[in-house]
């Protein structure tokens, strides 16, 4: 066999199956004919749901060869894989509201260009040697603390902390590195070729990227070359001087952030900074995205090294010096300048005149040359309020009240004539020395000198100085324990306990007695004093109980029950067998999903066999008939007469009988509609009310509550608002002491608000700040703000026909003022009630960032998350107001009274496409 031979050829034609031929033994015998072609290998067989197996590959022919035999048959392709199946396709037409709303979309759509991404970048040394190189070494680590390699380019800047110039208060920054602008067409304020140089950054310098995550950058800028700018001091380097290096990547693309560091270039310890308003400050109002221009400048500290004293807007003349401006665009429309002679902002509609026409402008030009001007800007806060910004642990935190200085003061007194003396009453100030001795931080206000810490507050009086602002009293608002001391069951009902300190007679505890209702008197404030003596009676004596958070509603008092009483106390002669139908909360029955599903009636028929019956015998018959138990309650009052009260189940609460002989005999026919009385639903708790559920005595007032059997599970909130003096006038009045607090309804766990984060914008970290109408509300804007506004501002109309009534719903409201500047009808849909609060302004309110950011308001872990998961009309309504929107609101809706677009027995289907 040694003779045989298998060549790699003969072999690669057994494996496709093409003729084999062989060679005889014992010697080469004659060349035999040519072997037939082997036979074509059939295709495979389709593979099931997958991709066609590919043709069986045809066999070589067969060498040639004596006697060689026929190829054997190519082996059948194998079956394609089956492929993969595909993804669900979306429901069509759904949009989740996700989709295009919250945090997560719009970092998705900010960072979606070129693969933007903010990362975490510090920096860990920066020199000077003694040539004026300046050196930065830095690292860039992504969110996962994973080392971020292959940035191509950064800019970066420099600037030195120079110490008070002769005539200044503050020490300032210098950069090194400028830009020069010269305005190049005539039409601005300016003329044209007017120069200025401005603090820039260069991009020209030298990267190296070490392949680890760090980096290492020399600045082109020499230290030791600066020439002087346009417009500025000379600058010279000072090796023993606070130095501020900062860098800037990314912005538009790529990986994203600015970060800073403080040194010494000769090697000691920085002692001298300048650390005044923190980043997390701004980013209180202006959310997490926030940065100034090309996106690659996002922390104040990193603004402030180019944003310098003696930087100018060469096109409007105006300074863009950090203390300045701020101050200038967040005053707004509140600078001294704007109003004009006529100390008129907004141009009234109603008369002819445009009272605008004389204000004053603050505008700075921008990027290509485009006007920015913040007239309309209304601060979140109180203007006056400036630890709303100054605040933190920053070294110079106080400077606003320790330094004082023409320049920072006068940014939002900015029509005082510094060098003239105009409007200041301390005369002319050609330098900053005397600013501290007559404005120290704090101490009493005199005729002359004024603090800054206690003026800024006297002045507006946005705290407590003002008398007429200060409550009368101390509110101790208690409410009893529950059974189980966490939550209150079917069969409890909850006591309120109301007890005053009055706060202008030594904080004594006020008899509550025979505490009664009466009228207000007013303050009389004369020389910071209110003169107008209490009568001793509550102008306002309101108990709200609303709830659940999510879907509030006023309960358990006398007046948040839906009532319809009979014509007299009996007895009630039924001479034939009849039925009293009852249709409760508009006749919408309401459907429950446990125990697989069941409906509960809106409509109740009870049969009342002939007898005379006495009002107790009916609240028995009813009470005993299943269907009416479901919807109703029906007891005897204090004057024995019959009441049936709605459980307030469905959307709208009301409760209505149908015509028929129970009916006319029982209450006089009455057959109209029943809702809860009042523009707004409250228990007054003074003596006069005649409110059964109140006691009194000496200590406190109490106010027994309905049982808590008709609740569905959640947190229910109390709050009070009490005043003796009360509102004579929106100029003569005593704000309201007022009080607030939660109690548990069949679950231990409290239920997370709605909406919350008001005191990020609205007040400053000590909790001070924006008090919503002293004469009216004193509502304080904390993080549980809405558990007060909420009493009124619920979601029921209270009404039958027509529009929403009542106190408008939060939830419209709320998002149609922050979104007042882009609204097509904004007047109507704030639906304020009172129209234009200020002539002319039409709610022109702007958000402080992207209003789709709706976390900076329902933030994720403290509120409930139900912006994304329960759409509706009225929330979404506040900013979509369009025409078209308005149209799909109707269309979507279903609406058996359309007259009555409000009434509650609405089915919209909101929910199931969003």
């Amino acid at each position: 066999m040694s003779n045989w031979r298998l060549t790699t050829r003969t072999l690669g034609v057994l494996l496709l199956g093409g003729t084999l031929a062989f060679a005889a033994c014992g010697g080469e015998g004659p060349a035999g004919p040519a072997g037939a072609p082997g036979v074509d290998g059939t295709n495979g067989t389709d593979g099931a749901d997958g991709k066609d197996g590919e043709n069986g590959t045809d066999g070589s022919n067969g060498s040639n060869g004596s006697n060689g035999t026929d190829g054997t048959d190519g082996t059948d392709g194998t079956d394609g894989t089956d492929g993969t199946d595909g993804e669900n396709g979306d429901p069509g037409g759904n949009v989740e509201i996700t989709d295009h709303h919250g945090t997560d979309y719009l970092q998705a759509e900010a960072l979606a260009h070129d693969n933007k991404s903010y990362v975490n970048a510090t920096i860990s040394k920066a020199t000077i040697d003694a040539a004026g190189v300046v050196t930065i070494d830095f690292a860039v680590e992504d969110a996962d603390k994973n080392p971020v390699t292959g940035i191509a380019k950064i800019s970066a800047n420099l600037a030195k902390l120079q110490p008070p110039v002769t005539g200044e208060a503050f020490n300032k920054w210098v950069p090194y590195v400028y830009r020069s602008q010269k305005v190049e067409d005539s039409g601005f304020p300016q003329p044209k070729d007017t120069e200025a140089d401005q603090g820039y950054k260069e991009n020209d310098g030298t990267l190296t990227d070490n392949g680890d995550g760090t980096y290492k950058y020399v600045m082109k800028t020499n230290v030791k070359s600066v020439t002087t700018p346009v417009g500025q001091q000379a600058i010279t380097y000072d090796a023993t001087l606070t130095h501020r290096v900062s860098i800037m990547m990314g912005g538009h693309s790529g990986p994203t952030a600015s970060p800073h560091l403080d040194f010494v270039p000769d090697g000691s310890n920085v002692t001298e900074t300048r650390d005044i308003v923190p980043t997390s400050a701004c980013k209180n109002c202006h959310g997490p995205d926030f940065h100034g221009h090309g996106g690659d400048r996002v922390t104040n500290e990193n603004c402030v090294t180019c944003h310098t004293t003696g930087t100018i807007d060469p096109h409007s003349g105006e300074t863009m010096d950090m203390k300045e401006m701020i101050h200038k665009i967040h005053a707004g429309g509140e600078l001294a300048s704007i109003p004009g002679a006529d100390g008129i902002v907004w141009d009234d509609p109603s008369t002819t005149e445009d009272e605008s026409a004389d204000n004053g402008k603050y505008i700075i030009y921008g990027y290509k040359n485009y006007s920015h001007e913040w007239w309309k800007v209304a601060f979140p806060a109180v203007i006056e309020n400036c630890t709303k910004c100054h605040t933190g642990n920053g070294a110079n935190v106080d400077n606003w009240k320790t330094k004082p200085s023409r320049l920072a003061c006068g940014s939002c007194h900015d029509t005082i004539d510094w060098a003239a003396g105009t409007n200041h009453g301390g005369g002319a100030q050609t330098k900053d020395d005397n600013c501290a001795s007559c404005h120290p931080a704090t101490g009493n206000i005199t005729a002359i000198i004024y603090p800054v810490e206690t003026s800024h507050d006297w002045m507006k009086g946005w705290e407590t100085k003002h008398e007429e602002r200060m409550p009368e009293f101390e509110v101790d608002l208690k409410v009893s324990a529950p059974g189980n001391t966490k939550y209150f069951v079917a069969g409890e009902s909850p006591v309120v306990t109301i007890a005053l300190k009055d706060k202008e007679n030594g904080n004594a505890l006020l008899d509550m007695s025979a505490i009664d209702s009466g009228t207000a008197e007013g303050c009389g404030l004369a020389a910071g004093v209110c003169t107008t003596a209490r009568d001793g009676k509550l102008a306002s004596d309101k108990l709200m109980v609303h709830g659940p958070r999510g879907n509030r509603r006023p309960v358990l008092t006398t007046n948040a029950r839906v009532k319809i009483v009979s014509n007299g106390a009996g007895p009630f002669a039924i001479t034939a067998t009849a039925d009293l139908s009852i249709s409760f909360d508009g006749g919408k029955d309401v459907y429950k999903t446990t125990n697989g599903g069941y409906v509960i009636d809106g409509t109740v028929t009870v049969s009342v066999p002939a007898a005379t019956y006495t009002s107790a015998q009916l609240v028995t018959l009813l009470n005993d008939d299943a269907d009416f138990a479901a919807r109703g309650i029906a007891v005897v009052d204090a004057a024995g007469m019959l009441e049936l009260r709605s459980r307030q189940l469905g959307d709208f609460p009301s409760i209505q009988l149908l015509d028929g002989a129970v009916t006319t005999t029982v209450f006089n026919g009455d057959t109209a509609v029943k809702t809860m009385s009042g523009y707004y639903v409250y228990a007054h708790f003074g003596v006069s009310s005649g409110d059964p559920k109140v006691t009194y005595s000496p200590t406190n007032v109490s106010y027994t509550l309905d049982p808590v059997d008709d609740l569905e599970p959640g947190t229910y909130v109390v709050s009070v608002e009490i005043a003796d003096r009360g509102r004579k006038s929106s100029s003569d009045y005593k704000t309201p002491s007022v009080a607030k607090l939660t109690f548990q309804v069949g679950q231990e766990t409290e239920e997370l608000v709605p909406a919350g984060n008001c005191a990020s914008c609205h007040q400053n970290e000590s909790g001070k700040g924006y008090i919503l109408d002293f004469a009216r509300h004193y509502k304080i804007f904390d993080d549980t703000a809405i558990d007060q506004c909420g009493a009124c501002h619920d979601n029921y109309s209270q009404k039958t026909t027509g529009g929403i009534y009542g106190g408008k719903p939060i939830g419209k409201r709320v998002h149609a003022i922050h979104y007042g500047s882009s609204l097509n009808y904004p007047l109507l849909t704030v639906d304020y009630g009172g129209g234009d609060p200020v002539k002319g302004r039409n709610w022109e309110i702007t958000l402080p960032q992207d209003v789709r950011n709706c976390e900076s308001c329902h933030a994720s872990g403290t509120t409930s998350g139900s912006w994304k998961t329960n759409a509706g009309r009225l929330a979404c309504s506040g900013c979509h107001d369009s025409d078209s929107a308005q149209a799909h609101y109707k269309l979507m809706t279903y609406d058996p009274t359309p007259d009555a677009p409000w009434n509650g027995d609405e089915e919209e289907s909101c929910k199931v496409c969003h």
